[in-house]
């Protein structure tokens, strides 16, 4: 009765698969208490990579808030083309659960396919991405890419994760990166890296053991071997350019609170974060500086799949930093559609007032001989603000520079989440965007 390819077809009947949709059965069994949870239709997720993820348990009693929260959360892991959940009476009192999934089609989680990206200042950057999503039917990513910005620069990454290591609620993750610099800056005592290799390693250990209001605490540790062009004293009072070589170890961490109803494109709960990494040189001129960090986004939901996202982050650097560690501000992810390059610091603040509102889906599409395809639309609002300083005493009386803009966010098998934004300070010409991930 529950075997796989048993989930029931949400684009059979023309509805658009949202949390209304999916739960809609479940009303009498609200308050029933759970003998048993099923899943069904799982063809490459094991059974117990969906259930550790549900708040809902078995033994418990049917809640609809923790119901409508699985649902969101089963579909945002980015692994199904459907999720459903309904449930059918064993006893008196007593309900069985059943959570059917689609997984979504190999073609798109385990094979490589051409990324594309442009900036308004950087412009057009191109690669490709071999991720396999869900590796082993686990839950576990496993990702390589390449990507390279016309004749300026070009890099490749690699990386590793595993949310239950060992079966346990340990997150482990390793990654490493190569990046190399071809263009020299036109300022001929401009700093700059000109090459970079970094491997690192980092783990994550719940301090909670709620799934709804997660509290983690993430240490790393990484080696980053550098080559850059700095400028210098040559000892004799005179500043000069040289290219040198250096080694650093860096270790840090994060604390993270996370309550969010999704990972890809969330419309309800929280998530906060405070971290700190400090790099130290243990080969080459002997530097050592520190990145701190605070960060808070907040989804506040208006209704059915709609929600007003309130952002605000910090970053902050200290120590014997290159100039090419000075923050920027505008670009991608903080005060979109605003340029200054001249502008730099070592203090960062920047807000956000978003409003994320869906107007598609998630559609499913049976494709022949590849499987079911899904795809939702969310239509985005927003006003930036931010201000970069050399200090933090220096907040009050600095700055801030604002922008308005809207987009549209694609969410997708293939690169979960891409963003097109148009956005502007109204002092130029509107700046576009193209990008795959978001911080909001």
């Amino acid at each position: 009765m529950f075997g796989a390819g048993s989930a029931r077809s949400l684009a059979a009947d023309g509805s658009d698969g949202g949390i209304e949709e999916t739960c809609r059965n479940l009303g009498p069994y609200y308050g029933c208490s759970i003998d048993t949870i099923v899943v069904a239709g799982n063809t490459r997720t094991k059974p117990a990579a969906i259930l550790r993820e549900m708040a809902t348990k078995r033994g418990s009693c049917l809640d609809e808030k923790l119901i409508r929260r699985d649902a969101a959360f089963l579909r945002g892991l980015g692994y199904f083309a459907e999720v459903s959940l309904d449930a059918e009476q064993s006893a008196p009192g007593v309900c069985r659960l059943i959570v059917s999934v689609v997984d979504r089609p190999g073609l798109f989680m385990r094979f490589p396919y051409p990324v594309v990206n442009y900036d308004f200042e950087k412009g057009l950057s191109y690669g490709f991405t071999w991720k396999v999503k869900n590796f082993r039917g686990n839950a576990e990513n496993l990702s390589l890419s390449a990507i390279r910005r016309q004749e300026k620069e070009q890099g490749a990454g690699f990386s590793w994760s595993n949310p239950w290591f060992a079966g346990r609620r340990v997150r482990l993750g390793v990654d490493a990166g190569a990046y190399r610099r071809m263009e020299e800056p036109g300022d001929a005592n401009e700093e700059y890296v000109r090459e970079r290799v970094s491997a690192g390693v980092g783990v994550g250990v719940p301090l909670s053991r709620n799934l709804v209001r997660q509290i983690w605490f993430k240490p790393s540790v990484a080696f980053e071997a550098r080559g850059s062009r700095r400028v210098l004293s040559d000892g004799d009072g005179g500043i000069g350019t040289a290219y040198i070589r250096q080694n650093f170890l860096s270790a840090g961490g994060e604390i993270e609170y996370d309550s969010r109803s999704d990972r890809i494109s969330p419309f309800d709960g929280a998530v906060a974060r405070l971290r700190i990494r400090r790099l130290s040189s243990v080969h080459g001129l002997e530097e050592s500086y520190i990145f701190y960090g605070a960060s808070g986004y907040f989804y506040i939901p208006v209704g059915d799949e709609r929600s007003f996202i309130v952002a605000v982050r910090s970053d902050v650097r200290e120590g014997d930093l290159p100039t090419y560690y000075d923050m920027r501000l505008g670009g991608v992810s903080d005060v979109r559609g605003y340029s200054n390059d001249g502008e730099r610091g070592r203090v960062k603040l920047v807000g956000t007032l978003q409003y994320r509102a869906r107007f598609l889906g998630p559609r499913v599409f049976r494709l022949p001989k590849i499987g079911e395809f899904d795809i939702a639309m969310n239509w985005t609002g927003f006003v930036d603000t931010g201000t970069l300083t050399d200090s933090m005493l220096d907040i009050d009386t600095s700055v801030f520079h604002s922008t308005v803009g809207f987009g549209i966010e694609i969410i997708s098998p293939l690169r979960d989440i891409m963003r097109l934004e148009l956005a502007s300070d109204g002092t130029g010409q509107p700046a576009f965007y193209l990008t795959a991930g978001t911080d909001f």
